[in-house]
């Protein structure tokens, strides 16, 4: 993440003056990064995979191209493109128009598409894919496991973030520094490539290739553009003291990402014709406004620290178990206001209240980041503490063994007990590259449905009460995750609940700041498990 950060901080200051950088370099560090899906995808994702650094690679290219460093943009493209080729791909859809926007030579780039073509035509692996379309099971099984390939499938949210993404860098375009314009308007054609081809190629024709290729993955660097042309916004409208503005536009963004569906197309609209309707309204008529978009900021925040609360009351008021703190900072408005009101103290202090609010202010803040930059959950923490632990239930479980490990987010079996798990949903990525995959994957998932919907329910009504509730699974849910068969089953369970059936050993999670037992984890062998569940 700090690379990411590192590169964005590279590509903006490509692209702007350096205090127009820090603006919307905040932004894109500090408002929402979600995209596409926007429950599965961001970018700058807290997670160890090639995705960041690939994203990372991507804005070094684009601003090396802004400072007309073509072999170096070259560069990185090609190491992202090796790391992670979807991403690499996906911004290659706004670098070429802004090439075509310098020089309509780049056009010529279009005859590249000849021989993919004449490979599709004649099969040459993988173009043959161009033109083939998916058969009618591979499809269903796609629709239904992945739904973020198929744009038509997406939640209506998705389509207020893209909509509301595409509705600044309009406003971007037209209203702040024409060369960082021309990428917005860059990334506005580079949106309409990357979904247009979706919806054709994917939704429409069901080809293979395109479906693989996930060209609607544009949107991370067009949100990325519309994260920092929206602080850009905001600055201009501060520095002019148009505070009804800066006002209307955080209230809309707070409404598309967290607000009740569809209200925030009228503020949108509003702040779409901002600049032609303020010269006509009365200096109270505009003062009145601002108060009621300031009011309705208001009340988002208040439902929001409501919600936050009630959930961390919820959770024992303990901060390990939930993270009030850091959901409350990451508020958008929280997390864009706070850097930037010190930007503004810093400039505006003398240096003896520069000392005071660097010893004051900033080193406690550090010191208290420092502290509290684990926000993992309890158990999470405590199974990295057992890393590479095979023996943890005090058994040997062969080399060979699959372990299916309820509600561990594969970190159990494959980081602790060093085992193969392949029937937990969250090692989904990938199912659009193979027929077989994605055949194999939903066949396990459907073993596993029953006793995963049972063990779901179960912890539900221990958090609605509060206290330990004594729970049993029921036979058949057992019976069809170790029933042999095909697929086959795994070869071990390990649930958070104690079964009538003999278990091979047990682990008890301990809090790794207070000791205190975070629950108990039996380990049980499917073998076992079908013997006892037939005997009379």
């Amino acid at each position: 993440m700090l690379v990411f950060a590192a590169c964005s901080w590279a590509c903006l200051r490509a692209l702007l003056p350096k205090r127009q950088g820090y603006w919307a370099w905040i932004g894109v560090l500090t408002l929402p990064t979600f995209y596409g899906r926007a429950i599965i995808f961001s970018y700058a994702e807290p997670f160890l995979t090639p995705r960041p650094f690939a994203e990372g690679l991507c804005l070094l290219a684009v601003g090396l191209l802004a400072r007309r460093r073509f072999g170096w943009a070259l560069t990185c493209l090609l190491v992202a493109g090796m790391l992670h080729p979807l991403p690499t791909i996906a911004a290659c859809l706004i670098l070429w128009p802004w090439l075509v926007l310098q020089d309509r030579r780049w056009l010529h780039l279009l005859w590249m598409g000849v021989p993919i073509l004449v490979a599709a035509t004649v099969a040459i692996a993988p173009f043959d894919g161009l033109l083939r379309p998916l058969d009618t099971e591979w499809l269903a099984q796609l629709r239904a496991i992945n739904g973020q390939l198929f744009v038509t499938g997406w939640a209506r949210q998705d389509y207020a973030i893209l909509a509301f993404d595409a509705l600044l860098l309009g406003c971007a375009w037209r209203r702040l520094d024409p060369s960082f314009g021309r990428w917005c308007l860059a990334a506005l054609l580079g949106l309409a490539l990357g979904i247009g081809a979706s919806l054709i190629l994917v939704d429409g024709l069901h080809l293979e290739l395109p479906i693989a290729l996930q060209l609607w993955r544009v949107h991370w660097l067009v949100h990325w553009l519309a994260m920092a042309s929206m602080a850009l916004l905001l600055q201009q409208a501060l520095s002019k003291h148009d505070f009804p503005q800066a006002l209307l536009l955080g209230l809309t963004g707070l409404l598309v990402w967290m607000g009740p569906e569809g209200v925030w197309l009228p503020f949108a609209a509003l702040l779409l014709v901002w600049p032609r309707l303020t010269d006509r309204l009365q200096p109270r008529a505009r003062t009145l406004m601002g108060a009621l978009f300031a009011l309705g900021i208001t009340l988002l925040a208040l439902q929001y620290v409501s919600n936050e609360w009630l959930n961390f009351r919820q959770s024992g008021s303990q901060l390990d178990l939930y993270a009030l703190d850091k959901r409350l900072f990451a508020y958008p408005l929280v997390a864009l206001g706070l850097p930037l009101a010190g930007l503004w103290l810093w400039n505006r202090a003398s240096r003896p209240l520069r000392a005071l609010l660097l010893v004051g202010l900033l080193l406690p803040a550090c010191v208290l980041a420092g502290l509290r930059w684990d926000i993992r959950a309890p158990t999470r923490r405590a199974l990295d503490a057992h890393a590479n632990s095979p023996d943890l239930f005090d058994v040997d479980i062969p080399e060979d063994a699959t372990v299916y490990w309820d509600n561990m987010s594969l970190l159990g079996t494959w980081s602790v007990l060093r085992r193969s798990d392949y029937y937990d949903p969250q090692q989904l990525s990938g199912l659009a590259f193979n027929r077989g995959t994605v055949t194999e994957a939903v066949a396990r998932i459907i073993r596993m449905t029953p006793l995963m919907n049972e063990t779901y329910a179960c912890q539900q009504r221990i958090q609605g009460q509060g206290v330990p509730v004594a729970c049993t699974l029921s036979p058949a849910s057992l019976e069809a995750a170790c029933a042999p068969g095909s697929p086959a089953p795994p070869d071990f369970l390990i649930l958070p609940f104690r079964e009538p059936i003999r278990t091979f050993g047990s682990w008890i999670p301990r809090d790794i700041a207070t000791a205190a037992p975070l629950g108990q984890y039996w380990l049980y062998r499917c073998k076992d498990v079908i013997t006892s569940l037939r005997q009379p």
